[in-house]
């Protein structure tokens, strides 16, 4: 019997609500009520949060300064208002991080949290409770939605480093198994070797869930697969984070697991976005942020439908917040339930806007030598077609040069033979691009733990 559960929930949660003023249990509430609100309350909700914190802004925030966000342009038509401020990289709000930070703040008082650092250097950024806390309740909103609750035992498959630091980690472990009521299994080291331990171990904590990195879930469903192991146990589902979640992925999944395996949407520097529900739509956090889908080479709004880049407004950060910034991840709108949407499926769980699809990072995008754009998933899905291609990474250089790293079956019967014909239809696919085969032994995650299918390492003349 799990004791620590009741312990969680019963006495750590009301615990800190007394002593430090937690209200993580308060905004779940909240978010539980207002999923229920027609869409015509959720925008109005939205448009109540966006005028405050524009007027916040505009007295309060340098960086906002002498943009022409006056009170009586915010007041009247907040969203057009938002529209007068430009769109912010994360390479400008690096550059210039300090001018972002509220006059109001007291720095002495705030959380510092950064981004994993994916696609080069970290964003180093400032949060208060009220904001890490509405990001935590929305996390638990979506998972409630599965029947999982704040004191649910979990096994994660994960490897932060900032968070499994040596001189840390055995705190660490004690605070996430007494506190938090889960434990790690390393992702950096999914050893076939250990296999049989790691499903002992599963076995005998016996989680509600798993959670993890969607690669490290995939990698650690594989190694079950081919050997034949199972759980002795039901979960209640497998939830994916930090990656792109693809087709092939999820299915193999939830046949190891015999569970569902849910889309889990967010980022360090904005929360979570996204959640996928029982419909098996991914339902926007309409409550906590103003989600706008860009084109990449325009930074105009899409159409419904079509996949852009997310500009996120976090209406919660007011100690340092970031007006329309560029995340770098690409998604689409679902053309039946967009926030612009006047006739929402009524087969939806909720009215809460629904992102059709997450499409990747904006660096995975690849750029043929005409400046034809394509997409780092059409590469997976080419990549398909050969069933001894185990793992690949392609690594676009220039607009005339990249890199395909494979790792191929044991058995692969004639491996050159596979890397000419895979040559031949990656530069089918990016004319004019020149493809380099390495047959590799590993391919590792990035620094954050995250592992990307196609990395473009340049920046484009057209801003992309």
């Amino acid at each position: 019997m799990d004791f620590i559960k009741p312990w969680i929930e019963g006495i750590v949660y009301p615990l800190m609500e007394i002593k430090n003023g937690n209200r993580i249990r308060q905004y779940l509430a909240d978010l539980k009520t207002t999923q229920n609100y027609t869409k015509s309350q959720l925008i109005q909700l939205q448009r109540d949060k966006l005028t405050s914190l524009l007027l916040d802004c505009a007295e309060n925030v340098p960086a906002y300064e002498g943009l022409g966000l006056e009170k009586q342009y915010i007041i009247q038509d907040p969203f057009a208002a938002l529209q007068r401020v430009p769109i912010l990289t994360k390479k400008q709000f690096q550059s210039e991080a300090e001018q972002y930070i509220s006059k109001k703040a007291d720095i002495s008082s705030l959380i510092t949290n950064k981004s994993g650092g994916s696609t080069g250097e970290p964003v180093i950024f400032y949060m208060d409770r009220y904001t890490v806390e509405h990001y935590e309740a929305a996390r638990w909103r979506g998972l409630s939605w599965w029947g999982i609750t704040p004191g649910s035992r979990s096994v994660m498959i994960w490897g932060n480093p900032i968070e499994l630091a040596a001189n840390q980690a055995e705190s660490y472990r004690k605070k996430d198994k007494y506190l938090k009521n889960r434990i790690t299994i390393s992702a950096y080291q999914l050893n076939p070797g250990r296999l049989q331990e790691y499903v002992n171990t599963i076995n005998k904590y016996r989680p509600e869930y798993l959670y993890g990195y969607a690669t490290a879930i995939f990698a650690f469903a594989q190694m079950m697969e081919a050997a034949g192991l199972r759980l002795s146990l039901s979960l209640k589902a497998v939830v994916s984070t930090s990656e792109t979640l693809h087709d092939h992925q999820r299915q193999l999944i939830e046949r190891v697991f015999s569970c569902p395996c849910i889309n889990e949407y967010g980022a360090r520097d904005a929360g979570i976005l996204g959640y996928e529900a029982p419909d098996r739509k991914i339902h926007a956090t309409f409550e906590n942020a103003v989600i706008e889908l860009l084109d990449p080479i325009t930074l105009t709004p899409v159409s419904d439908g079509e996949s852009g880049l997310i500009c996120v407004t976090d209406l919660n950060n007011a100690v340092q917040p970031r007006l329309r910034y560029i995340l770098g991840d690409l998604a689409t709108w679902d053309p039946a339930s967009s926030p612009e949407s006047d006739q929402p499926d009524e087969s939806y769980t909720n009215a809460l806007p629904v992102l059709q699809s997450l499409d990747g990072r904006q660096d995975a995008l690849l750029i043929a030598a005409d400046g034809t754009l394509v997409h780092g998933n059409f590469v997976s899905q080419l990549t398909r077609k050969y069933p001894d291609i185990l793992k690949f990474q392609v690594v676009q250089h220039s607009r005339e040069a990249a890199t395909a790293k494979v790792i191929l079956r044991a058995q692969s019967a004639d491996p050159q033979r596979t890397l000419a014909a895979y040559q031949q239809d990656l530069e089918t696919l990016l004319p004019g691009v020149s493809f380099t085969m390495e047959q590799v032994e590993e391919l590792l995650p990035s620094k954050s733990g995250k592992y990307r299918y196609t990395i473009r390492e340049f920046e484009d003349v057209k801003g992309i």
